[in-house]
């Protein structure tokens, strides 16, 4: 009964013998050490302890040797393809979240870019037979990419920048609301990578589509390469645009780049916007002078739909003008064919019969040198409001070659997209070597001038700052614990004074204290003085008043303290003098 009772109390141990097989210290061994027990070659049992010690089971020889190659070689198939696996899933789910984010916000905006087309299309083939809607697609999605096209052996490079211009613009404008203000770098890295391979997949699908037409209609496709290029430019165009300053600026600081370069791009985007200006004032001064040509284009055509259709296609190619105007007032030359205009000379041709084109001068330009003093006090004054406008100008030598740099890299894009082949005309556009160096030239010789003398003019001014206003943190940190150090001897010699007081009254009072008395008032003391000591461990509310009263009840304690010890040494000392002359202790020496 009492065994019984004593295995079944809660805090009772059982003995090896009594306890279950299942029990949880049974199940701990392994499964190789279990397979090695059935077999009778590894267990071996301490009856009694309640431990159990297995021992490696022998090789059994041949069989293993056969099978073990076999598993090793199975499992070694398996790790990579799980390796891959597990990599693909990590990988998508990091970029996941971003494309969710980005995807459909970009496929919107293509979405509204071939709606429009669509529309377009659609009206077209109201007139000439749904049949070709398809390839009308198509040719117009080549059309807002700036790739060229070619119908009934007519070969249309010079494509009108106008759509172009507004799909930048709105995408730009869609990049800039969808990054909103906060953007990591792997949310840069999808929407990027997005934004150029949606356009390019569908330019892609464009052009099978006219491949497919070609067989049917006389339509041929462009130059894949070519188009795939030119569908990169618009689109990246509208990247660059959409990130805004502040974004370039954050992804070099976060390298620890300078950030000189986005000021250099500012800088030459300025440049290029008031040249495009007095470019369009240009051609437009001129085209108001020769509205004689304006009538004959309307010539062609007598019908009102007719006039809205041509002064619709010459609204398209304003912005082609306009860079050719650009290319015309920086000393280049302008081409139609075997035509050429500059401010120098000017070949007569015959131009295609568009309102627009009638801004092209058939004569030599009076006064043409003159105008040369336009890009030049162009680019001046972009420099000086630049400048003016920043109180800190980071590597202004730099910052002047890199703006002349980025204005030739942005003409020779934007002159290469504006031009192009004309149909039987020829080649229409702009240099385009010719167009970048002048505008590299144009603004790098007055920002690199006018950056060197802001360089020195702030050197001097660094210069002239006095030695006195000049105060380095670490000066300031010793002046500041210096005053620290002699406010707080002062503190501690008026405090010592003060005890020597307080001892010396203290003395002469208690001289005649017996030794029974001092014993009791030592105890009393150090009872009073831990108990003023107490509050100062807690905090008190206040900047200025916690502090202070902090250090009042400190210097309290401590003088309490210094009076115990004066008063202990005082009464020793009366009673060894005191009790035999009657005389009162000594002072203390000071």
């Amino acid at each position: 009964m009492s065994k019984d009772s004593a295995a079944q109390r809660p805090g009772s141990r059982r003995s090896a013998s009594s306890r279950r097989p299942g029990s949880s210290r049974s199940r701990r061994a392994s499964a190789a050490s279990s397979a090695d027990r059935i077999k009778g070659t590894g267990a071996n049992t301490a009856e009694g302890t309640g431990h159990e010690r297995f021992v490696a089971a022998k090789p059994t020889g041949v069989t293993n040797s056969k099978a073990t190659p076999k598993a090793k070689s199975k499992a070694t198939a398996d790790a990579p393809a799980g390796g891959v696996k597990a990599a693909i899933f990590n990988g998508w789910a990091k970029w996941k979240p971003h494309v969710k984010r980005f995807g459909p916000q970009l496929l919107i905006n293509h979405a509204v870019t071939l709606g429009v087309i669509a529309i377009v299309a659609v009206l077209i083939g109201i007139g000439a037979g749904f049949n070709k809607v398809p390839a009308s697609i198509a040719s117009m999605w080549m059309v807002f990419n700036l790739a060229p096209i070619e119908m009934a052996g007519a070969k249309l490079g010079f494509v009108p920048l106008l759509p172009a211009l507004v799909l930048v613009w709105g995408h730009a404008k869609r990049a800039t609301t969808v990054l909103g203000n906060s953007i990591s770098v792997r949310g840069l890295r999808v929407f990027t990578t997005l934004s150029l391979l949606i356009p390019l997949l569908l330019t892609g699908i464009a052009w099978l589509m006219l491949w497919d037409a070609s067989r049917v209609y006389d339509i041929t496709p462009p130059n894949l390469l070519v188009a795939l290029i030119s569908t990169a430019l618009v689109n990246g165009a509208a990247i660059v645009i959409g990130m805004r300053a502040r974004v370039w600026r954050a992804l070099l600081l976060r390298r620890g780049w300078s950030t000189w370069p986005v000021e250099s791009m500012l800088l030459a985007g300025r440049f290029l916007k008031w040249m495009a200006a007095a470019g369009a004032l240009a051609a437009a001064v001129y085209l108001l002078t020769n509205l004689e040509a304006v009538g004959k284009a309307y010539e062609i055509t007598s019908s009102t739909m007719g006039v809205l259709g041509l002064t619709f296609v010459a609204l398209l190619y304003v912005p082609n003008v306009v860079v050719a105007s650009m290319a015309v007032l920086l000393g280049g030359e302008f081409h139609v064919g075997n035509g050429a205009v500059s401010l120098f000379t000017a070949n007569n041709v015959n131009l295609p019969p568009l309102p627009v084109l009638a801004a092209v001068p058939n004569d030599q330009i009076p006064f043409g040198a003159a105008l040369l003093a336009v890009p030049a006090g162009v680019a001046v004054a972009c420099v000086y409001t630049f400048l003016r406008g920043r109180s800190y100008v980071e590597v202004p030598l730099l910052q002047g070659v890199g703006a002349g740099a980025c204005a030739g890299l942005i003409g020779f894009c934007a002159s290469w997209l504006a031009g192009g082949d004309l149909g039987v005309y020829g080649r229409t556009g702009a240099v385009e070597w010719l167009f970048a160096v002048e505008l590299a030239a144009w603004l790098l010789v007055p920002a690199a001038v006018m950056m060197f003398f802001t360089a020195r003019r702030g050197e001097s001014v660094i210069e002239d700052i006095p030695e006195a206003e000049v105060v380095e943190p670490g000066e300031s940190k010793q002046a500041q614990s210096e005053a620290q150090e002699t406010e707080e001897t002062e503190e501690t010699e008026e405090t010592e004074d003060a005890d020597d007081v307080e001892n010396k009254d203290s003395a002469e009072t208690e001289a005649d204290a017996g030794a029974d008395d001092v014993a009791d008032g030592a105890e009393s003391t150090d009872t009073d003085s831990s108990e003023d000591d107490a509050p100062t461990e807690e905090p008190e509310e206040g900047e200025d008043g916690g502090v202070i009263k902090k250090e009042r009840e400190a210097t309290k304690g401590t003088e309490d303290t210094e009076d115990t010890e004066t008063e202990e040494e005082t009464d020793d000392e009366d009673s060894d003098s005191g009790e035999r002359d009657g005389d009162s202790a000594p002072e203390r020496d000071r």
